[in-house]
């Protein structure tokens, strides 16, 4: 590990000096970077550098050193599960002592009771026995007595018959049998070795933070509709493009399972999607038609209902609400439950045909990188155990099939050794793994971002995704997210594009959502561009300091895309994405980078 730490250390200095930013450049270049692969000395003033070889041993010692903190975190673990377990094994042997103890006693007593009870029923009925014995003789003595004054007495007169009235008193005998009933309450701890998540604050923070965002957006659909002036409506559509998109990322932190929000985070993403679409149609100088305004309305309703619900549900929880059992998928929680009524109201919303991504007219669009044979159940349960090996899963089950866009899924789940659980959807057609998360605690951080894209690059290689770019990072608490898109020809497809997180406190990709990608990769031939990069520069500069430049594949809606020019640059301290199309030289999109509760975010 320290070799590793001293060999990044001398990388880092020649890339410092590369770049420029040591002042003291001459008298720092000295033989020690003759151990770095890709680094030539010549003199103590020249030094010779393979930047491409440079970027590989950096990336090769990350590796080595993500590999190295895994192989600690796995034997720290196994200690603590170890120790966890002999804990638990010395607290149940402890408690079946006790029980045992405690069921002898109770035998003990039990015998005592009813020997006693025994002997109580015994002397209670020897009792009994001498008082009848005595009362017969009594009742003798006394018939004797009258039998002598009825002969003394028929001596006197006429001789008669008489009657004696005999009353029998029976004494029984009543027992009394006292039953004792002992409850034993055992608590024990819990062997939690990450249950699914999560996070009951960040779940929390996300549901309020989504109703919130559902109500903004509401109110500002409610005043588009009664707008008339252009201008005033691209500032209201602006705003509810922005709020929709903090809702659907709000709504992705909650850990409920895709099939209980799906259809809610579709009409979002449509809610941006087409607010941006009519704010692009106002810009380019065109009037929203009537049409237009009707299709607006329909999101509108449904909007408003959802408002509703979702404000009856937040009325309706209290402080003793624990939202980190929303990841449990229990049907009986008053949220889970509630989602699920959503999505059955969702069904009946109309369908949206405009041009545009989240478009319901793409809804019979065939996805361009699925091919192969068709798969069964018992092939995709072997596809998700050798995925997922490294993850301890067990008892692999099959919940039969759903349709994640156009792309037909069997539907997987499993539990993992350390009682987590893992889900995913692979595909019926070639096999391929569309979405997948990994239901677990996820609090500390032990591995950085550089380490987190080397760990996600190796699991999408794993997964047969190669030439992917990560072009997007952000942290949330101990979780980093991820996109990646293809690269091909030094050209970046944003359309096939895979999003990814990891965990940074175990240091495990814990989701990825590739639908994208597979809807939309194919074989492109690239074509020849009619303006060049320097040409495109042109239309950024003095906007923004220019720090990155590339060619790049953006979607364009309706399943179209086009070439164009990316350029990163900053703007008195804001980081923007301007893309200028490379065959117009016109601003294709532009997107900012902005700071909110959920992270790093492109709006």
């Amino acid at each position: 590990m320290d070799e590793i730490k001293r060999e990044n250390s001398a990388i880092e200095k020649v890339e410092s000096i590369i770049n420029g930013t040591d002042e003291n450049k001459e008298t720092q270049i000295n033989t020690e970077f003759e151990k770095v692969p890709g680094v030539t000395v010549e003199n103590t003033t020249t030094v010779k550098v393979d930047k491409a070889e440079l970027k590989k041993q950096k990336k090769k010692r990350i590796k080595q050193n993500v590999k190295a903190k895994k192989e600690k975190a796995k034997s720290d673990e196994q200690l603590v599960f170890d120790k966890k377990n002999r804990g638990y094994a010395d607290k149940q042997a402890k408690i079946h002592a006790k029980m045992q103890k405690n069921a002898s006693k109770i035998a003990l007593k039990k015998a005592k009771a009813e020997q006693k009870a025994k002997l109580k029923k015994d002397r209670a009925e020897e009792k009994a026995y001498l008082k009848r014995v005595k009362a017969e003789q009594k009742h003798e003595r006394k018939m004797r007595t009258s039998d002598r004054k009825e002969r003394k007495s028929n001596s006197r007169r006429s001789r008669g018959v008489g009657g004696w009235l005999a009353a029998v008193i029976s004494l029984g005998v009543a027992s009394l049998v006292l039953g004792s009933l002992l409850t034993v309450s055992l608590f024990t701890d819990y062997l939690d070795m990450g249950k699914v998540n999560t996070n009951s604050a960040s779940s929390q923070r996300a549901f309020y933070d989504f109703v919130g965002y559902i109500d903004n957006i509401e109110t500002n659909m409610s005043k588009m509709l009664v707008s008339t002036d252009g201008e005033g409506q691209q500032k209201l559509l602006s705003e509810i493009s922005v709020q929709s998109s903090l809702a659907d990322n709000a709504l992705s932190e909650l850990p409920i399972m895709d099939e209980s929000k799906y259809l809610t985070s579709k009409y979002i993403n449509q809610v941006y999607d087409y607010s941006k679409y009519l704010n692009n149609r106002l810009i380019d100088g065109d009037k929203l038609s009537e049409k237009d305004i009707e299709t607006f309305k329909k999101l509108y309703e449904v909007n408003k209902n959802l408002k509703e619900v979702l404000s009856n549900l937040s009325a309706d929880i209290d402080n003793s609400y624990d939202f980190s059992a929303l990841a449990k998928n229990d049907t009986n929680d008053k949220i889970i439950s509630q989602f699920n009524d959503i999505e059955s109201s969702m069904m009946d919303y109309p369908e949206m045909i405009y041009d545009g991504p989240f478009s319901d007219g793409l809804l019979n669009q065939k996805a361009k990188g699925i091919a192969g044979d068709e798969i069964d159940e018992i092939s995709a349960k072997e596809i998700f155990k050798q995925l997922f090996k490294d993850y301890g899963v067990e008892d692999v089950e099959v919940k039969g099939t759903v349709e994640n866009g156009a792309i037909l899924c069997y539907n997987l789940s499993a539990q993992t050794e350390r009682n987590g659980e893992v889900y995913a959807q692979i595909s019926k057609i070639g096999g391929k793994l569309i979405m997948f998360n990994a239901y677990r605690d996820c609090t500390g951080i032990n591995y950085s971002e550089e380490e987190c894209v080397v760990m996600a690059e190796e699991f999408l290689q794993k997964i047969g995704l190669a030439n992917m770019e990560c072009v997007w990072s952000y942290s949330s608490e101990s979780t980093e997210y991820l996109n990646f898109a293809y690269l091909e020809n030094e050209t970046v497809c944003y359309p096939d594009l895979v999003k990814v997180k990891v965990c940074r406190e175990r240091g495990i990709v814990s989701g990825i959502d590739a639908d994208g990608y597979y809807m939309n990769h194919t074989d492109r031939q690239i074509e020849t561009p009619k303006y060049n990069l320097e040409q495109a520069i042109e239309k950024v500069d003095g906007k923004i300091n220019v720090i990155s430049k590339s060619t790049a594949i953006i979607p364009t809606g309706g399943g179209n895309e086009k070439l164009a020019y990316e350029f990163i640059g900053l703007s008195e301290g804001s980081t923007y994405y301007v893309y200028i199309d490379a065959n117009t030289l016109k601003q294709a999109d532009i997107f900012k980078v902005v700071d909110t509760a959920q992270g790093r975010l492109l709006m």
